[in-house]
């Protein structure tokens, strides 16, 4: 049985029918406080446990950071542990009696020039309320690592889970020193201990592992002699089951199958790309496949916390999930039939699906969590991801497709202004055009704080899923493939002259806003049509593509699968000058302000990216303000920093096309 992840709002073609809808029937307009769109969700990350009686959330109140739980049998909440002082990413139940809380912050090590982005993780016991970090006691563990949080597998019983890390051991007490290792270990949840139950070798890069400890597979890949392989103790014995050259992983090894005869892959190495089927890897090294292939879609597997596959999903835009079992496809069913207009999405669930979690989000809620009993039927609210934003204050949001000028075509989130209710009045209007990150990412209809912040104060707001980004299929994300500053930056382009031709945004009126990709896409803007926009903002933006690459290899090698991957996406700089798309070597064209924000902290972007551009715009003689944000991630991370950002940028966009 196949169902909707997501509920759909409103679809349009531009050209057709746009806010062709019955209009909201809402006698007034709320103007919430800036804060309550810039600070971090009242509450967020709701998780549920294995047993469906114990709901945690992380709550934000008075500006701090608390992790609380709710008693689904006695309705009670509980405030368990502040964590303001650290970033918290996520959190989920390893078992009944333990929360597990990953974190992350920049830090810099000893002979190292830059900040890495150390992720680690604690685990809180729910009966003592004590926490412990994970790993950090354990003797040889090599410190200057990321993904030290990351968890493959629970143990069966509950009270350990399994976790990769990098190690100093030296294995047959060799003499000379080894390159730190990806081991495999099991993690005591209540010491934060862990001890070595499988040992990896220097390409090691993943582990999957059951209940029971027995290795599903481990994956190495070198990039030096570009060889890619998978062992596993399925066989009997730690066996290798596939070998190939190659400089690049080739796959993404996402689940095992239930009954453990294969391994399933993706044909997408990236996480954050997209996949345009399954294959299966049977234990005597043999690729099937392609299967669960949809045109114009994404395609992964949805997996327990030991990655065995429990179903499918395939997203265009919006995610359709399929399941072994036909009981959860249809209460997820029932649950989007149960809020019409809405994007219903399932974020934590019991085992076996008896009870799920569901954040709702659409024109009448900016988010709530909701519980579903499947086999009472009883569905509970639970508690608003932002409490101070009423249902009247929420601009209308579309889906809508647009004609590029190669005639495909584009998918785009449009929010109308929330003061502007009838679908004659939506005409001449200020727009926010609204580029995502990623570029690999895309964006859906449900509750953006930024574009509805726009929208309450009387903007348009276009998000469009320009060629390059994920959720539509690797056809349509690969054809983003070295166009960086091209087909992309037209994509976007081409949605604003769509609005403006239909009458709809007025063209001397509009600002691109953007972070990260969207930060770069901004500037492209700004630089390459600078007659079509009357600001520029850019939050965390890659700026100089020569520079990027080059601190690429610096940091992950000229044969790594991080440059490799750059390189594909943006360009290999022996075929396209860097030069040509880099916003810093045309500051010159710029004729709209730019206002720049970076976080020092930032370890994904370098924020000399925005130094450089700052430097280029005032040498150009253009108008340029730069805000850099002390204490702030890539992420907007800390709510202080994220309300100062937003208010710079809602200052610098009303200075210069003043929404009505």
């Amino acid at each position: 049985m196949q169902t909707g992840m997501m509920g759909i709002l409103r679809t349009a073609i531009i050209g057709l029918s746009v806010g062709s809808a019955a209009c909201l029937a809402i006698a007034d307009t709320p103007h919430p406080p800036l804060e309550a769109y810039g600070e971090l969700p009242s509450v967020r990350d709701a998780a549920i446990s294995p047993d469906g009686k114990t709901i945690a959330y992380i709550v934000r109140k008075d500006g701090k950071d608390l992790i609380a739980t709710y008693d689904t049998e006695t309705g009670a909440f509980a405030g368990r542990l502040g964590v303001d002082e650290i970033s918290t990413r996520d959190i989920w139940f390893p078992d009944n009696a333990h929360l597990f809380i990953v974190t992350s912050d920049a830090k810099r090590f000893a002979y190292m020039a830059d900040k890495l982005e150390y992720s680690g993780a604690f685990s809180l016991n729910l009966e003592t309320n004590k926490s412990v970090p994970m790993l950090i006691k354990t003797p040889n563990l090599y410190l200057a690592q990321t993904g030290l949080g990351r968890v493959v597998g629970r143990s069966r019983g509950g009270g350990d889970v399994f976790m990769p890390a990098y190690m100093n051991d030296r294995k047959n007490d060799h003499s000379t020193p080894e390159g730190p290792r990806l081991n495999l270990l099991k993690v005591d949840l209540d010491t934060g201990k862990g001890r070595i139950v499988a040992r990896g070798e220097e390409e090691t890069i993943d582990w999957f592992v059951d209940e029971d400890g027995k290795i599903l597979a481990r994956e190495d890949f070198d990039d030096n002699l570009n060889t890619y392989r998978i062992f596993s103790e399925i066989p009997g014995k730690m066996t290798k089951i596939y070998e190939t050259n190659t400089p690049v992983v080739p796959f993404s090894l996402k689940a095992i199958k239930a009954d453990k005869s294969a391994l399933m892959l993706t044909d997408s190495a990236e996480d954050f790309s997209a996949s345009q089927y399954i294959r299966e890897l049977s234990m005597d090294g043999q690729v099937s496949g392609p299967m669960r292939e949809q045109a114009g879609a994404s395609v992964n597997i949805l997996v327990d916390h030991n990655r065995i596959a429990e179903g499918i999903s395939h997203t265009t835009g919006l995610t359709q999930m399929e399941f072994d079992d036909p009981g959860i496809g249809a209460a997820i069913a029932a649950m989007i039939e149960t809020f019409p207009g809405s994007v219903v999405t399932p974020v934590s669930h019991s085992d076996g699906w008896t009870r799920i979690v569901y954040l709702v989000e659409g024109n009448d809620t900016s988010g709530k969590y909701v519980l579903q009993d499947r086999a009472s039927g009883k569905l509970t609210g639970l508690l608003n991801k932002y409490d101070q934003i009423p249902p009247a204050a929420i601009g209308e949001v579309f889906e809508i497709s647009y004609p590029a000028r190669d005639g495909l075509a584009i998918p785009a989130i449009l929010t109308w202004p929330s003061n502007v209710l009838e679908a004659k009045d939506r005409k001449n209007l200020p727009l926010i055009v609204l580029p995502h990150g990623g570029p690999a990412s895309h964006d859906t209809p449900g509750f953006d704080w930024m574009a509805q912040y726009f929208a309450n104060r009387g903007y348009v707001v276009l998000q469009p899923n320009f060629r390059g980004s994920t959720g539509y299929g690797s056809a349509f994300e690969t054809a983003g493939h070295g166009e960086w500053g091209g087909q992309m930056q037209d994509d976007v382009t081409d949605g604003v002259a769509a609005l403006i031709k239909g009458g709809f945004v007025d063209p001397a009126r509009v600002c691109i806003v953007g972070a990260s990709y969207g930060g770069y896409s901004a500037l492209a803007g700004g630089a390459y049509t600078p007659e079509l926009y009357k600001c520029v903002v850019a939050y965390a933006p890659v700026t100089d593509l020569p520079r990027l690459l080059t601190d690429s290899i610096g940091g992950d090698g000229r044969h790594s699968e991080a440059y490799e991957y750059w390189k594909t996406a943006i360009g290999d700089p022996k075929d396209v000058n860097l030069e040509d798309i880099s916003p810093v070597d045309s500051a010159s064209t710029f004729a709209a302000p730019v206002l720049i924000i970076h976080g020092r902290d930032d370890t994904v972007v370098p924020i000399n990216q925005s130094y450089v551009m700052q430097s280029a715009l005032k040498k150009a003689g253009k108008d340029v303000t730069f805000i850099e944000l002390k204490g702030e991630d890539h992420w907007l991370s800390e709510g202080d920093t994220r309300i100062q950002t937003l208010r710079a940028m809602a200052d610098f966009v009303k200075a210069n096309i003043g929404a009505r």
